[in-house]
């Protein structure tokens, strides 16, 4: 009986530390070193009023999110105001250069955000909607260069108890992609 329990948790260790993993995804690696920054600039997120519209304050979340966990690596960050930020698409060589140099940065992250409203059922039965989220992140060098780009869906890397709060997958979703980025560069 004790290594039938044994057996059990082992299987549920493995199921549950692989789901965080399937959720993530480094999406572009450049090939050059990392340096370890001292300082990293980070966007709003991408047509940040529109988010602020669809789950209220996810904005003020994501950004005390990105705050707090580069400073957990001692990195300090500024979060930089990038005019007509709608996407990836929109971000310019130029624009990254002068706000590195401006701000005295070691390089900048631009963020987008998802949200993915989930549908969960039981026995073919609904029983609600979560607003789990998809965040990508682009970081780039003080030149302009990508550097990488990752991204975490919390639907399929965070295991939930009960329908999660947008507020809760906002915060994993940046942790998450973030989280990924940090790993790249300690590496």
């Amino acid at each position: 009986m004790r290594n039938t329990s044994k057996f059990v948790l082992l299987i549920l260790t493995i199921t549950l530390t692989s789901c965080g993993a399937m959720g993530t995804k480094t999406l572009y690696r450049t090939e050059t070193n990392f340096n370890k920054p001292t300082k990293i600039g980070f966007s709003q997120v991408a047509n940040e009023d529109i988010m602020d519209k669809i789950v209220k304050e996810s904005a003020k979340i994501y950004d005390s999110t990105m705050t707090n966990q580069l400073a957990t690596q001692n990195i300090k960050s500024d979060k930089i105001f990038v005019e007509n930020f709608d996407g990836f698409e929109s971000v310019k060589v130029d624009e990254i250069k002068n706000l590195c140099a401006d701000n005295q940065l070691d390089g900048m992250i631009f963020t987008q955000l998802k949200f993915l409203n989930v549908k969960y059922s039981s026995m073919f039965i609904p029983i609600g909607v979560s607003e789990d989220t998809e965040v990508e992140m682009q970081y780039y060098d003080a030149n302009g260069n990508l550097l990488l780009h990752t991204k975490h869906n919390t639907h399929m890397g965070n295991s939930y108890w009960d329908f999660p709060s947008a507020d809760k997958t906002v915060t994993d979703g940046t942790k998450g992609a973030l989280g990924r980025i940090i790993k790249e560069i300690m590496k």
